[in-house]
């Protein structure tokens, strides 16, 4: 490999991936549509699984592992061998239809569970990892979590969506999550908001 080709490849490096936590800068920004599907994101998007069963979840979006890229995953079985295994890249949603009122959590606010209203029904438009278009109408619990990945996409929790008292109910836990956070930050557990940011922006220019 000549230095150019080696330069290039540390351009595009995802790297290892762990499950972030509020209030991580990938959760608080809006992703970008990805414009480059190449084995880097396909060995992402399958650790990106791994993360959520090992996490007991059943969706996980890329900015839950701190890609800024559009993309989620889900299996509603949440185990490996179970149910269906759904990849979205590039997602739109369209057509909400219904209204429903369910609990929801979330990977990245450990412990944190509040009744979230959402559309009943909605159409997603998506691409798979192989580059081929998604087109489904979704009811029950795959649109709801289909939307909840989504919002991720957007920058926004499920926390963004409660109305005035549960979201003051749930003020606290998430300035407890707050705090935890810039400690880590404090004792260098974890890169300050300026170097998580730089990457942040050097992924999304490597594919987006």
């Amino acid at each position: 490999m000549n230095p150019a080709s080696h330069a290039a490849a540390d351009a595009s490096a995802i790297g290892h991936l762990s499950l972030v936590e509020y209030p991580h800068p990938a959760l608080l920004r809006r992703a970008r549509p990805v414009t480059r599907l190449d084995a880097g994101l396909q060995e992402a998007v399958e650790r990106m699984f791994d993360i959520m069963y090992e996490a007991q979840g059943i969706g996980l979006a890329a900015p839950q592992v701190a890609l800024p890229y559009r993309l989620f995953v889900v299996n509603c079985a949440g185990r490996r061998g179970d149910g269906e295994e759904h990849v979205f890249i590039n997602p739109v949603i369209s057509r909400p239809r219904g209204t429903a009122v369910q609990e929801e959590g979330c990977l990245s606010l450990p412990g944190v569970r509040m009744d979230v209203r959402r559309p009943q029904r909605v159409v997603v438009d998506a691409w798979s990892l192989a580059g081929d278009p998604i087109h489904l109408d979704l009811d029950g619990l795959l649109s709801r979590v289909v939307q909840h990945e989504f919002d991720h996409l957007e920058g926004r929790l499920f926390t963004d969506r409660l109305p005035d008292a549960a979201a003051l109910e749930v003020r606290r836990d998430l300035e407890t999550f707050r705090e935890v956070f810039l400690g880590k930050q404090s004792r260098g557990e974890v890169p300050g908001d300026e170097t998580l940011l730089a990457e942040l922006d050097r992924l999304t220019a490597a594919r987006c």
